[in-house]
């Protein structure tokens, strides 16, 4: 069957709840489902029109960026919505930066789950939203004010390629002041490693001319 939905979520429970979901929008004959990663994307290869993904990053398998960039690259046309147990900016901001176009706390009723699936169609969400379980959609991107201006200042140290040792001299600071400055910084943009940092920072314009 050539599906308009799938929604790919190993919890047996919850997929049949997302199912109902996306038949009360789609009809019944239009939904799909898929109970991991590589079984989603052989039913996508098969439904070239795919409107919805709806998909749980935490599957068995391939699973997380790799699941989400997997559906974008074979779906570039399709709404991704990752639906995660998930209530981490990390993760959300992970999600977004492999294509997802919000992230859904499971938390989050199915009135509000509906009404974001349906905007997502409608072409309606002009950014990614965070769906938390209260249910108030969130701009995923931290408000810069999250950094300090000693941290913003490591921060541009950091985009040069200075290491911590090298930042602490330049700055009159303790290396392990400087470390804990830099676990600050990688939390506040949502990254796991100094090389995502500095893209981070350039594509916010926190780095200009590095």
């Amino acid at each position: 069957m050539s599906a308009t939905a799938l929604a790919v979520e190993d919890h047996p429970l919850y997929r049949e709840a997302l199912a109902q979901l996306l038949a009360r929008i789609f009809g019944a004959g239009e939904v799909s489902v898929a109970a991991s990663g590589e079984d989603g994307l052989r039913v996508a290869a098969a439904s070239p029109g795919l409107r919805l993904i709806l998909l749980d990053p935490g599957l068995p398998g391939i699973n997380g960026v790799e699941a989400i960039t997997a559906f974008r690259r074979q779906c570039p046309d399709a709404a991704l919505v990752a639906i995660s147990a998930s209530e981490d900016r990390r993760d959300a901001m992970a999600a977004f930066r492999a294509g997802a176009l919000a992230f859904v706390s499971k938390a989050s009723s199915t009135d509000v789950v509906s009404d974001l699936l349906r905007r997502a169609l409608a072409g309606e969400l002009r950014e990614p939203a965070w769906v938390t379980p209260a249910g108030a959609s969130a701009v995923a991107e931290a408000p810069l004010s999250e950094l300090t201006p000693r941290q913003i200042e490591i921060l541009a140290l950091l985009c040069q390629g200075h290491p911590n040792k090298e930042i602490g001299l330049r700055l009159a600071l303790a290396e392990v002041t400087v470390k804990m400055h830099v676990s600050s910084i990688f939390r506040a943009l949502a990254v796991a490693n100094r090389t995502q940092a500095v893209l981070e920072a350039r594509r916010r314009g926190l780095a200009p001319g590095v």
